[in-house]
């Protein structure tokens, strides 16, 4: 199908990843909380203007929309981004480690961000060799692995300089967002405490370490694991020594980035291996906890660097993210976001935000939300701020 040019991932395969997929994001988005909200602030499906198509749910949306030749008949349109700003303030400041003052447990934990190399395509930074990339196939690269997008989860604890303000990491001042419900619950591999250097391990980033080598047939590019001589699953020998302690493998949870081996906490797609009857697993506490030890252990420097500045990890499966991409953007990227007073990176995000739309064939645009770098966060200030797409006037709610 024309439609599918971009989102062949092993014919028939695709289809039954979608169905499971679909009636997951379902369940999930009945949740009325934080991101699981989103159908409540995205609009609705009318293109007449009239509002009384805004309140159309994401009920209806997401059971219309598979068919027999994957073409979506309704897609959420882009979000109001002055609402989208708010959504994301509220789960930026969400989190907390304080046992005396419990987070609310159904709330989004932070915002899952992705600085991403190449500013101005979504689709530059999407390496998976059995995806149809409309930028140009992809393949073995020193022998890294294969179908892994690497993200950090942001919130008001961590990712922040001594000033109580977001940490500008990298001089990479655009990023993609992502549906904090879907991240939490379906599309994480797995989550590190710091920086998991998880381009060159097992289990798509999220296990032992593997040869960096593309002529290996044991490299983290074709996951096959030695102890199998298979394709790498959750319970193998290489998959659970990756992960922490507590979680069954060989090191405990690193206090620093400097203090060895960097093991993985379990996200709901650690077993994903494209198996026809997967279901994600419920590992929520399991960020949870990784965020607590995080935030409990960030004082000071570590190699000169100060603790809070430095990054943690969130492994997303491509393989899962794409076919919900093609069927509901919107939903999966709520926005695009750029360094607020960067002009430079402002035209990049668009640019970056108008190829999705195009290659995605939707046609009211996801908005692009400014960064406010320099609010203190202690004090609560909005992170995100909407402005319009030609100047710097702040939107209002």
């Amino acid at each position: 199908q024309a439609c599918c040019r971009n989102l062949k991932l092993r014919g028939l395969a695709f289809f039954r990843l979608l169905a499971g997929a679909m009636a997951v994001l379902l369940k999930l988005l009945l949740v009325p909380v934080g991101f699981a909200a989103l159908s409540a602030t995205l609009q609705g499906c009318g293109g007449d203007g009239n509002d009384s198509h805004k309140t159309e749910t994401m009920t209806t949306t997401t059971t219309t929309m598979i068919t027999t030749t994957g073409t979506p008949r309704v897609r959420t349109p882009g979000g109001d981004p002055a609402a989208i700003a708010q959504l994301l303030n509220d789960a930026y400041y969400n989190f907390s480690n304080d046992t005396n003052h419990p987070m609310d447990p159904s709330a989004p934990m932070g915002v899952t961000m992705s600085l991403p190399s190449d500013r101005r395509s979504f689709y530059g930074n999407i390496f998976c060799a059995e995806y149809d990339n409309p930028k140009g196939k992809t393949g073995c690269s020193q022998g890294r692995c294969d179908c892994r997008f690497s993200a950090a989860l942001y919130n008001h604890l961590m990712l922040i300089t001594e000033g109580f303000t977001l940490m500008d990491i990298l001089a990479r001042r655009t990023a993609i967002v992502f549906n904090q419900t879907l991240v939490e619950n379906y599309l994480s591999r797995c989550y590190y405490v710091w920086d998991g250097a998880s381009n060159n391990k097992y289990n798509v980033g999220c296990g032992l370490g593997a040869p960096g080598d593309c002529s290996s047939k044991n490299s983290a590019f074709d996951n096959i694991c030695p102890s199998t001589n298979q394709v790498c699953t959750a319970s193998d020998t290489e998959s659970k020594g990756g992960l922490c302690q507590q979680f069954g493998g060989l090191h405990p949870a690193p206090v620093s980035h400097s203090a060895g081996f960097q093991c993985a906490f379990p996200g709901p797609a650690l077993d994903y291996h494209e198996q026809q009857d997967w279901q994600p697993t419920d590992t929520r506490e399991h960020l949870r906890e990784m965020l607590i030890f995080r935030t409990k252990n960030q004082e000071g420097k570590d190699d000169g660097t100060l603790k809070t500045k430095m990054w943690n990890e969130v492994v997303l499966d491509v393989r899962l993210m794409m076919p919900l991409i093609w069927e509901d953007p919107a939903l999966v990227i709520p926005a695009f976001v750029y360094w607020k007073d960067d002009p430079i990176a402002k035209a990049d995000a668009i640019a970056m935000r108008d190829e999705f739309c195009a290659i995605n064939q939707l046609f009211k645009k996801i908005p692009v939300i400014a960064l406010d770098w320099k609010a203190i966060t202690f004090k609560q200030e909005p992170i995100y701020v909407a402005l319009p797409e030609d100047n710097e006037e702040e939107l209002l709610v």
